[in-house]
């Protein structure tokens, strides 16, 4: 009876470590087909923007927001444009540490909310989503 229980359990705790690691590789194949999709003409065109660092420009574009993709673009030009915005904040005297920690956690919920970073960018994106991670921790730190 007891080595009964005791397969049963380990039957039931193989089954659902199965089930968890098939669960993230569902979610592996959707996040890689969102990352292969074909780019229009107007996606080109922004990439183009956030490539020559225009985010002024790109922002005023799609600040309608009307899709998905304008809010993508929105959100991308205007966490890039922050970003660097916080960078040269950071080196004024008066620039306080809650200020550049909350300005650095805008930058990345910004980066949170977009569904498809074209690869051409990705790097970048990745590197600012680090970059605004560690000064966000650091400065959360330094009020202590």
């Amino acid at each position: 009876m007891g080595l009964r229980i005791i397969l049963t359990a380990l039957l039931l705790f193989s089954l659902a470590a199965c089930s968890s690691a098939n669960q993230s590789s569902t979610e592996d194949n959707n996040s890689t087909s969102d990352d292969s999709r074909e780019l229009t003409d107007e996606e080109q065109k922004y990439i183009d923007f956030l490539l020559d660092e225009d985010y002024k420009a790109l922002i005023s574009m799609t600040e309608n927001q009307e899709s998905e993709i304008k809010k993508d673009y929105y959100h991308l030009a205007s966490a890039l444009q922050l970003f660097e915005e916080v960078e040269k904040r950071k080196k004024d005297s008066t620039a306080t540490n809650e200020e550049l920690e909350l300005r650095y956690s805008t930058v990345l919920q910004k980066l949170r909310v977009v569904k498809y970073i074209p690869t051409e960018i990705s790097d970048k994106v990745k590197e600012v989503k680090k970059l605004s991670q560690f000064q966000k921790d650091f400065y959360a730190n330094k009020q202590l």
